[in-house]
């Protein structure tokens, strides 16, 4: 049965977060009867258990992955490990064939041995019986035989130990050559019987290692509308390139196991009523319905890969591409869409010194957007890059594209205690917050300034926010009696102010053309004298 050489090349892949599926498609001219194709330029790293082959036409006995050391483009190197692989395939057949004359001579020496033996017990009972014939010409002629033998085993034995390690030494030099000028090939040879000679078409599919994917998300800002494209980012090094293949990406995830939780006691315990309270300040993430890229994003960085909401998702590229199996990042292109977005500058001093360029829009893709790095463009360039978490379809969630590079923010923060006296009393932390804006820009800005005030859980807290006009930063100090310096004239203080349940507290400012302003905030933290820790 000769091998028939064809081709099929790669069709169809699914690209998974470790792994990929590949499906091969092709033709090939058979012979009535029983045929063997073999096919090229498989990945050598393929998952035997997992290769599958079908033909119509014919009906498939065997598949099996073929794997050897190639060597492309010649060399030097890979001549020499060429011509040594073919004198390791000699010695290999030399050695056999003097395993198998080595294994002759000793049963014929064995055989021998035994019809002396039997021959010379023969001759002792004959004795016994009071005949003695002569020995005569056989058991000359078997001595002779069994003395012949035992020289040709031993020859024979030599020979095959000479070859063995002729066998050793050409192993361990091909093995070298083959690492230094040969890479690892395979072909995927398939056994078929065909009742009549004709086409036969296969279809092959085989998974790989060595393949992966993660969502990468484009954000354009035009105006008043964001503009964003959804990549597929592929890497592979599975030794196959998958030239024009429609593929097609999962968030399935098959090797993820499954395991119950640990199951631990839960002993309660009483205990005295302690006269002190323990109170203690924490940050605490503010959960918005609507919103995705606001959400914890611990959430999302427990789940190992690609973040797919708990939904697995199969998403597929409109044309075909082309993807090396060189280990680089490829980018698929899976789609685009253009939203309205509610665009604002906005201001967190507690949190940086600097104004930010919010977009809030709602996903109008048609489909969820995975969880990703997101690059931004604004103005025709490149801005910077940021991330969202899982957003569903239809789902509102929010962009920053950076700080505006025109409005400057300083942020001063004062602090004084009042602790409780002897006989009773609160006691009386007072806060102060002043928060002052700059436009450097010659066109007008408006900015939402953000601030918070803590919000008490304990009856024995009370958190006392002072009205706007309580107190002003630019006004005279009546204990110090220092007043607005040389460079705090010209600026307006900003009055109206909103404070939500979450302690929240904002300011919407219009900012003129190099125009400055304050905003401003003062507080009060009033504790019992038994609480302790703030």
């Amino acid at each position: 049965m000769s091998a028939i050489d064809t081709t099929a090349p790669v069709a169809e892949v699914t690209v998974l977060e470790d792994r990929a599926r590949v499906v091969r498609r092709g033709t090939a001219s058979v012979p009535a009867g029983q045929s063997r194709l073999v096919i090229d330029g498989a990945a050598p790293v393929l998952v035997d258990k997992s290769l599958t082959a079908t033909a119509t036409g014919a009906r498939v006995l065997d598949v099996r992955c073929a794997r050897r050391v190639a060597f492309d483009p010649p060399s030097a190197a890979g001549q020499d490990a060429a011509s040594l692989e073919r004198a390791l395939r000699e010695a290999r057949t030399a050695l056999a064939a003097a395993e198998a004359a080595l294994a002759l001579a000793s049963r014929e020496a064995e055989a021998v041995m035994a019809l002396r033996k039997a021959a010379l017990r023969e001759l002792a009972a004959d004795a016994a019986w009071g005949h003695a014939p002569a020995p005569g010409d056989a058991l000359t002629q078997l001595d002779a035989r069994d003395r012949e033998l035992a020289a040709r085993v031993h020859a024979l034995a030599n020979e095959r130990a000479r070859e063995q390690r002729r066998v050793d030494d050409l192993g361990a030099r091909a093995q070298v050559a083959s690492s230094a000028a040969g890479r690892e090939a395979a072909a995927i040879v398939i056994d078929l019987v065909a009742d009549a000679a004709g086409e036969v078409a296969l279809a092959i599919e085989y998974a790989v290692p060595g393949a992966c994917w993660r969502p990468y998300h484009t954000a354009t800002l035009v105006g008043a509308e964001v503009e964003l494209a959804t990549d597929a980012c592929v890497w592979q090094s599975t030794g196959e390139d998958w030239q024009d293949a429609q593929l097609a990406f999962s968030t399935e995830r098959p090797s993820l196991g499954a395991s119950p939780p640990a199951l631990t006691d839960d002993v309660v315990r009483t205990q005295r009523k302690s006269d002190v309270i323990v109170a203690e300040t924490r940050d605490q993430e503010i959960d918005q319905v609507g919103l995705g890229g606001e959400r914890n994003a611990r959430d999302a960085a427990e789940v190992p890969g690609v973040d797919d909401g708990g939904t697995a998702q199969l998403l597929r590229p409109a044309h075909a591409a082309t993807v090396p199996s060189d280990g680089q990042p490829y980018r698929v292109a899976l789609g685009r869409f253009r939203a309205p977005a509610e665009v604002e500058l906005i201001a967190m001093p507690e949190r940086a010194p600097s104004a930010f360029v919010r977009a809030r829009l709602a996903n109008r893709g048609g489909r969820p957007l995975l969880a990703g790095p997101v690059d931004l463009i604004m103005n025709a360039g490149p801005v910077g890059r940021t991330s969202i978490l899982y957003v569903a379809d239809g789902e509102r969630f929010t962009i920053g594209f950076g700080p505006d590079a025109a409005v400057r923010v300083h942020r001063e923060e004062l602090r004084d205690r009042e602790a409780a006296g002897v006989l009773g009393g609160r006691n009386v932390t007072s806060v102060k917050v002043a928060v002052r804006i700059s436009n450097l820009g010659r066109e007008p800005r408006s900015l939402i300034v953000t601030e918070r005030v803590p919000v008490s859980e304990l009856e024995q807290v009370e958190i006392v926010v002072a009205g706007p006009d309580a107190w002003d930063p630019l006004a005279v100090d009546p204990k110090t009696g220092r007043g607005p310096g040389p460079s705090e004239r010209g600026v307006v203080r900003v009055r109206e102010r909103a404070i939500d349940d979450d302690g929240m507290v904002t300011w919407k400012v219009a900012l003129p053309a190099y125009g400055r302003m304050l905003c401003a905030l003062a507080y009060e933290i009033r504790s019992a004298k038994k609480v302790v820790g703030l």
